[in-house]
C-alpha cells in the first residue's frame, strides 16, 4: 500500500484508514432461502389447480372442486418414484 501511496502521491495514512473501512463495511451476501408463508386462516377455497413439472418434461396437473385438498404430497412422491 506504502508503494501506491507513494507513486500517486497520496496520504499514506488516510489511504490505510479507507481501505481498512471499506473491507468493515463489506457483507457476504445472503444465501438465498426457501421462506414458507403460512396463513393466519385458510381460505375458502371453491376450486384449487396445482401443476408440477419434472425437469424431463413431464406434467401433471392436480384440480379439485371440495373443502379439503387431497394430500398432494403423496401424490408428487407417488409421481416422482414412478419417473425413476
Amino acid at each position: 500500500m506504502y508503494a501506491v501511496a507513494h507513486a500517486l502521491r497520496l496520504d499514506y495514512m488516510g489511504l490505510r484508514k479507507r481501505v481498512a473501512g471499506s473491507a468493515r463495511r463489506q457483507r457476504k451476501q445472503a444465501q438465498p432461502r426457501f421462506v414458507e408463508l403460512i396463513p393466519s386462516r385458510l381460505p375458502n377455497l371453491d376450486e384449487c389447480v396445482i401443476e408440477f413439472e419434472s425437469a424431463g418434461g413431464a406434467k401433471m396437473r392436480i384440480q379439485w372442486k371440495a373443502a379439503a385438498p387431497p394430500d398432494w404430497a403423496s401424490l408428487l412422491r407417488a409421481w416422482r418414484q414412478v419417473e425413476e
